[in-house]
């Protein structure tokens, strides 16, 4: 894993960043921090320590030791990578103006940007993010090979409403872990289908299943890691996607809408890899008003919803088509059954008769390819997502 160096200015995003160094840490990377004093007023060295993670803070340092004396040198050598996160309106100004006067600007001026940028992530207030002076500071520093992962738009602390919250731990980690991957998928085109399905059945009502998106956020970050364009048909999810430049967002709630965006998407895609959780069935008649509670029993007309990944396929034949199969019963047999009838390359199976796959951040799977050879994979969602888009880019190679 990665040795990764973290700065700490002062923001009250700072918080954001604990969460950013569990989650790195989680992956096994080596995480070193070094706390401004600024930082020091919002997150302490101790709960930073406690994540298993060297400190180094401005208030503690004795330049006077030898030790010590050459530190910044001695982090900005060590690091693989190097993130500020969060990066103040104050540090920013510093970092562009080449100050050197604390340990985290001594070791941004130490560090080789040449072969690796400096990863900045701004937090401020949205007037403070527009004005011309941090403006001119941010087009500096992309000239001197700092990497500036933008701010969001959304409530801020002081009430405002606008560009300058910093990116969330999810984001961060993900923009981090693209930065370590290699991107031998760029210039590929993958859709992704994820999340449950709705069908409604008058305006309150709709059929559904339990299915999260979370395998399919997973498989898009796999994705997104390999350089590739995603494009993300996203039924019903019991998570936020985060944005990103390589990403679209598609909502597509039902099963047509889905085909639908599906087959636009598919005149120019590499790649289909259907996640999403699709009903089977949709109700025949809507009801336009609220169905009323009048009778003990209501019968519902259904008929099939038609097959995404199938009918992509029959459309779209040179497009590389992976599946899914949730299965309760005979999962091989089952799956393998449908990667023949649907023309796929390759299906995942899962078995979720024991109910511990849906919403939950770890699952089991069977990979199955055209051939008959089956792989199990277990563990989370991401490891398992890693491991099933490394089979995948053999296929998107050939291509």
């Amino acid at each position: 894993m990665a040795k990764i160096l973290i700065g700490i200015s002062g923001s009250i995003a700072a918080y954001k960043t604990i969460l950013y160094l569990r989650e790195l840490r989680k992956l096994n990377h080596q995480c070193r921090v070094i706390l401004t004093t600024g930082g020091a007023q919002f997150v302490t060295a101790n709960l930073i320590a406690a994540l298993g993670c060297e400190v180094y803070c401005d208030q503690t340092l004795d330049f006077t030791k030898a030790e010590q004396a050459m530190l910044h040198i001695d982090l900005a050598k060590w690091a693989e990578r190097f993130v500020i996160a969060p990066s103040s309106a104050h540090t920013l100004a510093k970092l562009a103006h080449g100050f050197a006067d604390n340990l985290l600007t001594q070791a941004v001026l130490a560090y080789d940007a040449t072969t690796q940028p400096i990863y900045l992530t701004p937090a401020m207030n949205q007037q403070m993010w527009h004005n011309p002076a941090t403006q001119a500071n941010l087009q500096l520093l992309k000239e001197r090979n700092f990497t500036i992962w933008e701010p969001a738009s959304g409530l801020q602390a002081c009430g405002d409403n606008g560009t300058g919250r910093m990116l969330e731990a999810e984001q961060l980690v993900m923009l981090t872990e693209q930065t370590l991957a290699k991107p031998i998928l760029t210039g590929k085109k993958i859709i992704i289908t994820l999340g449950a399905t709705v069908e409604a059945i008058d305006p309150v009502r709709f059929i559904s299943n339990h299915s999260s998106g979370k395998m399919g956020w997973a498989l898009i970050n796999a994705a997104l890691a390999r350089g590739a364009q995603v494009i993300a048909l996203c039924g019903k999810l019991a998570i936020k996607l985060p944005t990103h430049p390589h990403l679209q967002q598609i909502e597509t709630l039902s099963a047509d809408d889905m085909l639908t965006s599906a087959l636009i998407q598919a005149t120019d895609a590499d790649m289909i890899v259907a996640c999403a959780a699709v009903a089977d069935y949709k109700v025949v008649n809507y009801a336009p008003q609220k169905i009323k509670k009048k009778s003990e029993r209501i019968t519902l007309e259904l008929t099939k919803n038609p097959d995404i990944i199938s009918t992509v396929k029959q459309q779209f034949p040179q497009l590389i088509g992976i599946g899914f199969a949730a299965e309760t019963e005979n999962l091989i047999e089952h799956a393998t059954n449908k990667l023949k009838t649907k023309g796929l390359d390759l299906i995942i199976a899962n078995d979720v008769s024991e109910q511990q796959i849906f919403n939950h951040d770890t699952t089991k799977v069977s990979i199955i390819e055209q051939s008959g050879t089956t792989q199990e994979l277990n563990g989370s969602k991401k490891q398992v997502a890693e491991k099933i888009f490394e089979q995948l880019e053999s296929l998107l190679c050939k291509i």
